[in-house]
């Protein structure tokens, strides 16, 4: 593919599109971009057929055909807005923007140009969430009734943001996903203990209107690395475990009535065969393709869309002490 790409912000994860890109295309068609002389220099260390600058202006001027938005999420709306505006396909950072009116006008903005945005909801390439959303859609697990998603580690501890935009995003994204549509009522709590106003540890109820309740418990304060998600419908239940070597299993376990009672029934398990490409892989072969045939990706802007109007809610939640926030909700 004749493409070249540059890529807004090369430290943290933005250095793993560097790299994905490079893969994809060869270095000579990414352009790496960051204020910051070290990041660049480690980013040419790195692959040295990139060309690198240190300013957004200077890189539209570098032949680049899409845009690769990194930087930390307070700056994503501006730099996307510009970008679109000047013509550029684009492929931001998880969450889209900080304001659901701030991603309203991304999508508005990218329908206008007539040019793709795309979100790295990650996890939602995942070949054993995509495996499992096919699982849901074929009614294997029967009508969903709860989902309960867990991401816990001792992990990289943000100043710029609390743990539940930093963190749930992906988890949001596929639960909306598998769902098939956006909850009506969000509530929220969490725990603030290291960095006054910025909670590191925050549990996310959704209420939706078939009656399905979700739960997202995100933490950067926790002992052990959880990266976990059960989906539990009438039928039948599944377990993505993305640490476990087994990724995918589903249980053929239900409750049934037995005369005037429900008794748990448990009739055998299956580990799915999951594999393929890693995530950030498939996401940025997602958005080439996008680019090159016009049709939108999965993670598009109005998915990027869905998941900040959560948030949002559950944010108004959390500083309420759990009230509950009603939203707009639907298909």
């Amino acid at each position: 593919m004749t493409m070249r790409v540059g890529i807004f912000g090369v430290g943290g994860w933005g250095k793993n599109h560097v790299r994905t890109f490079c893969e994809l295309l060869g270095e000579g068609s990414v352009v790496a971009c960051d204020p910051d002389r070290a990041r660049l220099d480690a980013a040419r260390a790195a692959h040295p057929g990139i060309e690198t600058c240190d300013h957004p202006d200077v890189a539209k001027d570098k032949g680049i055909d899409a845009i690769v938005i990194a930087a930390p999420a307070a700056l994503h709306h501006a730099l996307a807005r510009e970008a679109l505006g000047d013509g550029f396909h684009v492929l931001v950072e998880k969450p889209m923007t900080l304001t659901a009116r701030d991603s309203e006008e991304l999508v508005r903005l990218a329908d206008e140009q007539d040019r793709i945005l795309m979100v790295d909801h990650l996890i939602e390439y995942h070949p054993a969430v995509v495996r499992l959303k096919e699982i849901v859609d074929e009614g294997r697990l029967g009508r969903v009734l709860h989902l309960t998603s867990r991401r816990l580690n001792l992990g990289v501890i943000r100043s710029e943001e609390n743990a539940l935009w930093s963190l749930a995003p992906h988890d949001i994204s596929v639960i909306l996903q598998l769902v098939g549509s956006e909850p009506t009522e969000v509530r929220a709590v969490g725990g603030t203990f290291l960095q006054e106003g910025i909670p590191d540890v925050a549990h996310l109820t959704m209420r939706f209107g078939d009656g399905a309740l979700a739960h997202v418990h995100a933490s950067w304060l926790d002992p052990i690395k959880v990266r976990a998600l059960t989906v539990v419908g009438e039928g039948g239940m599944a377990v993505f475990d993305d640490v476990a070597s087994e990724k995918l299993r589903l249980f053929d376990f239900k409750a049934g009535r037995d005369g005037d009672r429900y008794v748990p029934r448990r009739e055998g398990e299956e580990v799915i065969d999951c594999g393929g490409p890693e995530p950030l892989r498939r996401v940025a072969e997602a958005f080439l393709e996008s680019v090159e045939t016009g049709r939108p990706p999965v993670a598009d802007g109005r998915d990027g869309l869905r998941v900040v109007r959560v948030l949002e809610a559950a944010q108004a939640s959390l500083d309420r002490d759990g009230e509950t926030v009603r939203i707009g909700g639907g298909t």
